[in-house]
């Protein structure tokens, strides 16, 4: 996500480094304008204004508003990756442990950020209608749940229902984001990391 230092920062010089400060100031902005008022407020004149990025240059980067929104979906999962990866590797080497970091890191601060909420939820929304974003939806999460299956089999050392498993965790942690994104039920992240824990006990038991 960007913040008031990355918004600072020092243009680059090179061309390549001009090209790739631009495309994630692109990226950055259409996640922020998606958060605060949908994609269909994040025009590709609200974006580009905001980037600071002239608006004949954005088909340069990107030929169409979906391959940015692509782009963009791609950037905000790998940031949220990258932060869950670090956390559980944070957890040491038990896999136990590991396993549960994950739902602790889904529902930590640098994570479960209202801005990363609100985004998921636009995009989330927008695959019902563009197939674009729906395919690399799909192809993202296929990532994510080897990554998860990861982790289960390294605590059970078997295929035994371990696909139940990472779907069951996955379908939680994703309902509960969503609960907690739109003011729904009375969970709050303190309490959905406890129902995934209590879950992962269950599976493992």
């Amino acid at each position: 996500m960007a913040s008031t230092q990355t918004r600072k920062e020092e243009r680059p010089a090179t061309q390549a480094q001009i090209n790739a400060f631009r495309r994630r100031r692109l990226m950055e902005s259409t996640i922020r304008l998606m958060a605060e008022k949908g994609v269909s407020g994040a025009t590709v004149r609200a974006i580009t204004a905001d980037a600071g990025v002239s608006h004949g240059l954005i088909g340069h980067y990107y030929p169409t508003k979906d391959d940015l929104l692509v782009a963009s979906l791609e950037h905000l999962f790998s940031g949220v990756a990258e932060d869950v990866r670090h956390q559980v590797d944070a957890a040491g080497p038990d896999p136990l442990a590991r396993l549960k970091a994950l739902p602790v890191a889904l529902f930590s601060p640098k994570v479960f950020t209202e801005q990363n909420r609100a985004a998921f939820l636009a995009l989330w929304h927008e695959i019902r209608f563009n197939d674009a974003v729906r395919e690399a939806n799909r192809d993202f999460y296929a990532g994510y749940r080897q990554r998860v299956r990861t982790l289960f089999q390294a605590v059970t050392g078997t295929d035994a229902e371990v696909d139940a498993a990472v779907t069951g965790l996955i379908a939680l942690s994703d309902g509960l984001w969503l609960e907690i994104s739109i003011g729904a039920g009375q969970a709050d992240s303190e309490k959905a990391v406890a129902l995934c824990h209590a879950f992962i006990e269950q599976q493992i038991s």
